[in-house]
């Protein structure tokens, strides 16, 4: 049998032109999105009646796409098939796998293949877009043949912290990381395995999330971090909080270690939102961080366990590390506010304030958006852009987490 033609895209369209045309061979019906669930999200629909293993035979329909979506079962003659459309088109064609039980194993298998991006059906439209779109970002320019390599890069880490139950301090770590997402490759990782709720605060629904990687430890690399990672419109990827309440022991010094040590190389800041309770791997992930954000309200409870918490990151060397975060701070017409009191009681100077704002930073938590798209003229914003420029300084300055 004779290999397929040369793939080529349809001259007139260029690349990406208008609204991306996605090709999607979804065999089981009502489990992905409609022609109009496409369109209310910005994309349109190739129609077509097509078997996965008639387009790897050389279909001109993979001309007229911006994108494939097939719906595979990643082993045997389906994942042949994969991989003959993936080669056809020479990496130039953004594919796309849909998994029926999707598993962090077909996953992996998938992503070796050449996907960009693997979805567990049923998806959405939403879940779609998200998925299609990194291929529609310009790629960073490579650097030229005749200059000399420099040595890449590790990423910084940032730890949160919070004083209690309720302090604000997901909310703080995931807007922080929509707004550092503009300029540079971020990933917040939800290490509180009983209580996180960032994906909730992102209005992300992952199929994949950190219990996932804890089971598959061993076999933890860039591929597998990265496909259980969650892309957020803003840019930002999250590694969510495992979907029912773990045992705080199951996370091991070992695992932060690791996982820390790949999703630096793969990142430039990873954001590591901790639970308020202290064990030997949540002072291990404060040893890794260059930065630790301790976030705190200025009340009586918050002020007493901030002081009890600042004993035990003293106890640890951490102190030069901290940055004391002040939230939903009650401030004066010219944004004045009096800490003489507050730093007296912590013995520390605060070195950052958040404006009280409830209605903007409900609103975005509630529709999983920034604070600069639900109200650009907030307080809060501008003291969190503030707080972003200090620490991503400070995270490069001060860095060597140990």
């Amino acid at each position: 049998m004779n290999g397929p033609s040369p793939w080529r895209r349809a001259e007139e369209r260029g690349p990406s032109m208008g609204a991306p045309r996605i090709l999607m061979l979804v065999k089981s019906a009502g489990r992905a999105p409609s022609r109009e669930q496409l369109l209310s999200v910005g994309l349109e629909s190739v129609e077509a009646e097509i078997s996965l293993h008639e387009l790897a035979e050389d279909s001109p329909l993979l001309a007229e796409a911006d994108a494939v979506v097939l719906e595979i079962a990643p082993r045997g003659a389906d994942l042949e098939a994969f991989d003959r459309i993936v080669h056809m088109t020479g990496g130039q064609l953004p594919v796309i796998a849909a998994v029926d039980g999707l598993t962090v194993a077909d996953t992996r298998t998938l992503l070796r293949a050449g996907a960009l991006d693997v979805l567990p059906l049923p998806f959405t439209a939403e879940e779609l877009r998200q998925a299609v779109e990194p291929a529609r970002r310009p790629a960073r320019p490579a650097a030229s043949r005749g200059a000399p390599q420099q040595p890449r890069r590790q990423g910084k880490v940032v730890a949160f912290l919070g004083t209690t139950g309720g302090a604000g301090v997901t909310s703080v770590a995931t807007q922080l990381g929509i707004l550092w997402a503009a300029n540079a490759k971020v990933c917040c990782i939800d290490f509180d395995v009983q209580f996180g709720n960032a994906a909730l605060l992102m209005d992300l629904r992952p199929s994949l999330h950190l219990g996932h990687l804890i089971e598959d430890a061993e076999r933890l690399d860039p591929d597998l971090l990265q496909s259980v990672a969650m892309a957020h419109p803003s840019g930002m990827a999250l590694v969510a909080c495992p979907s029912e309440m773990m045992p705080l022991d199951i996370v091991s010094i070992e695992f932060v270690d690791r996982l820390l040590r790949l999703a630096t190389q793969v990142y430039d800041v990873v954001l590591v939102d901790l639970p308020s309770a202290w064990t030997e791997w949540t002072v291990r992930v404060l040893q890794r961080a260059d930065t630790i954000a301790m976030v705190t309200g200025l009340g009586v409870p918050g002020l007493h366990q901030a002081r009890r918490q600042l004993e035990v990151i003293e106890a640890n060397g951490l102190m030069p590390k901290l940055k004391i975060v002040a939230n939903r701070v009650q401030k004066g017409l010219f944004g004045k506010v009096d800490l003489k009191e507050t730093e007296a009681v912590l013995g520390r100077k605060v070195e950052f304030t958040l404006a009280d704002d409830p209605a903007a930073v409900s609103a975005a938590n509630d529709e999983g958006r920034s604070l600069k798209e639900v109200k650009p003229s907030s307080r809060v914003l501008k003291d969190l852009k503030a707080l972003a420029e200090s620490l991503q300084t400070a995270a490069a300055v001060d860095g060597g987490g140990q």
